[in-house]
């Protein structure tokens, strides 16, 4: 069990450490790729499926969160995870 907990922690902690570091980077990522699908329809680019460019122009990507937020969920991550592993060896 204990192994499992330790286990636990560390993905916590390892995938907490590039939110930390790199706030909103895969949100940019996302946003600059749905611009540039967006352009591509407009300038004559055949649709994927039926209905992509009214799609894009409807539906706008969902996350638009502030880098400070992506780092408070990214740190309360990465404190679960410490704790996790803290925890394992109070016991």
């Amino acid at each position: 069990m204990e192994g499992k907990l330790v286990a636990a922690g560390v993905m916590l902690v390892i995938i907490s450490l590039p939110p930390i570091l790199w706030p909103g980077r895969q949100v940019r990522d996302s946003q600059n790729a749905w611009n540039a699908r967006l352009e591509e329809l407009k300038s004559g680019a055949p649709e994927a499926y039926f209905e992509e460019r009214r799609e894009l122009e409807a539906y706008k990507p969902r996350w638009n969160l502030s880098d400070s937020v992506i780092r408070r969920f990214a740190l309360a991550t990465l404190a679960l995870g410490i704790g996790l592993i803290v925890w394992t060896f109070v016991e």
